[in-house]
């Protein structure tokens, strides 16, 4: 019935330490979103420099190639809740900072750039802490329904907050969206708070933060499942998620739909993910997850090459946004189930030195997008997408036949 799907899709927020958790998460990216806005925004309006802005933006990605795997390591010898909440106490402070100094106007686009580069530096922290505490607090069978449920706040989040920042900005001025920033930062602290404590689960080595990093990988070189599903992580990140960042290629030159045909292909493909994590969130079992994980490799190349095709030979917008719609619903779902998997079958002791392994993947997805960039400049766009999406679907179909331990997971 209507009633027990909504029930099964909502399950993991019966647990009351799961719903302090994901309700904090939901305000923090809400906060995060408003201020990769705000940031872009202000620094643009400020400078009137697209270099600056690229600056301010990369600003915020560096420090996570150096940080991400020893903050692995600091979250498995850790107590997770509060690193979290040392995390959220930094992102509070930061946007004080910055909201009063626009507010007595002594803001400078150098604070920015701190701003951006502290906010950076914090994010390896936080990302793995957040992530490798929900097996801590939800059972096993509910590991798929809780990675879902997050990976939903981060689609609604991902399509209001932008929206939403806009409209403050407009009608309270920038210095109060960074005031409601900081409130939001605020109340995610309070919320998170009430979560339990949960004692590291790693055992002490006795080695140094080094030693613990070269372990965690010893750890994935040995452990063929684990190195296997960081190993599609990676492809994915960089052959498919590269198409957000060349949609603005595909809306003036290929669609001619300027800056508001963009919005409404970054807000479809949006809107499929907030589908597909619904889709996966709503499901009691999934049997071969790992084969459906391979096999919706498969797909999603190919539906990439149909929008390449499309966009090369019969530019049809309406068309274009179905095609969107599927590409964010399969890379959610995607998503979804790899993080479910890494975290179901990671050794306890590894969990947080894993997950900053998959995080640093992001970190890295602006190599994927350079090729794409550079084909796209001999070729065109669609050419070089669709080169990366037959990439893709060679590297999956290689998976699909030599690799049954990923086939048979459940």
């Amino acid at each position: 019935s209507e009633t027990s799907y909504i029930n099964r899709t909502f399950s993991s927020l019966s647990n009351n330490e799961f719903r302090f958790l994901w309700i904090g998460s939901l305000f923090t990216m809400g906060a995060m979103q408003m201020q990769t806005f705000a940031r872009g925004f202000f620094v643009y309006d400020l400078t009137d420099s697209g270099l600056l802005l690229g600056v301010v933006s990369a600003g915020a990605g560096a420090p996570g190639l150096i940080l991400s795997l020893y903050g692995g390591v600091l979250v498995d010898r850790l107590e997770k809740k509060r690193i979290i909440q040392v995390c959220q106490v930094a992102f509070t402070l930061l946007a004080l900072v910055i909201g009063i100094l626009i507010f007595t106007d002594n803001i400078h686009w150098t604070h920015l750039l701190v701003a951006s580069f502290i906010h950076g530096s914090i994010m390896p922290f936080m990302m793995p802490a957040r992530q490798a505490i929900v097996p801590q607090i939800v059972p096993r069978e509910k590991i798929m329904n809780a990675s879902a449920l997050n990976s939903l706040a981060m689609s609604v989040m991902s399509m209001l907050s932008p929206a939403l920042a806009g409209g403050f900005s407009a009608w309270l001025g920038m210095a109060n969206l960074y005031f409601i920033i900081t409130g939001l930062y605020a109340f995610s602290l309070v919320v998170t708070g009430m979560l339990s404590q949960h004692p590291a689960v790693a055992t002490r080595t006795g080695k140094s933060a080094l030693g613990d990093m070269i372990e965690g990988f010893k750890y994935v070189r040995r452990d063929s499942i684990m190195g296997l599903l960081l190993i599609m992580g990676f492809v994915q990140v960089m052959m498919m998620a590269p198409i957000r960042f060349v949609m603005p290629i595909f809306a003036k030159d290929i669609f001619m739909v300027s800056e508001f045909g963009l919005g409404w292909l970054l807000g479809v493909m949006g809107s499929g993910s907030l589908i597909g994590a619904l889709l996966i969130a709503g499901l009691s079992k999934i049997q071969r997850r790992g084969y459906l994980l391979v096999i919706s490799g498969i797909f999603s190349g190919f539906i990439m090459i149909g929008f390449s095709a499309l966009s090369e030979f019969a530019p049809i917008f309406p068309i274009a946004l179905i095609f969107m719609l599927v590409v964010g619903l399969i890379q959610s779902a995607r998503m979804t189930l790899q993080n479910s998997l890494t975290l179901e079958y990671v050794e306890p002791d590894y969990r947080g030195r894993v997950m900053s392994l998959q995080g640093l993947t992001f970190g890295l997805m602006p190599v994927g997008v350079l090729p794409l960039t550079v084909i796209a400049d001999y070729w065109g766009a669609p050419v070089g997408l669709a080169l990366l999406a037959t990439s893709f679907i060679i590297i999956s179909t290689a998976m699909l036949a030599f690799s049954p331990k990923i086939r048979g997971l459940h």
